[in-house]
């Protein structure tokens, strides 16, 4: 009697194995969503999702985030080309400009909040007490 191999696998693959095999070959998923009212198009969203390695998606060509600021030290030389000191001082510029603001904001919050006791509230009960 001979024994003949499985076509087929026994059991059925696992989460880490569906998961192992789409980051390493890669998956695409398109859609298109089209809402229309009497023939009229309201809303068109279209979906394309590539979900990969980082790696797979190098090896394809979808690098961007080797090039986006965000994502890398290099931002252009905005922060890194600034010294601590300079950071320091920026720091404490903003910080005094804020007190200044809050001051300014709570000297025209007691104005409004003091209501007809101005100027012209003055003059209302000077004519008043005649």
């Amino acid at each position: 009697m001979t024994m003949q191999p499985l076509t087929g696998r026994g059991q059925p693959d696992s989460l880490a194995d569906v998961l192992e095999r789409v980051l390493d070959k890669g998956i695409v998923i398109v859609g298109d969503i089209v809402v229309n009212v009497l023939d009229i198009e309201l809303l068109s969203l279209k979906l394309r999702l590539f979900v990969s390695s980082a790696q797979t998606a190098q090896e394809m060509g979808m690098d961007w985030w080797t090039r986006d600021p965000f994502f890398t030290s290099q931002d252009d030389g905005k922060v890194s080309g600034s010294s601590a000191a300079e950071l320091r001082a920026e720091r404490a510029r903003l910080s005094s400009e804020n007190d200044d603001l809050r001051e300014r904001v709570e000297s025209l919050e007691r104005m409004i909040t003091s209501g007809p006791t101005g100027r012209a509230g003055e003059r209302e009960r000077d004519a008043e007490g005649e």
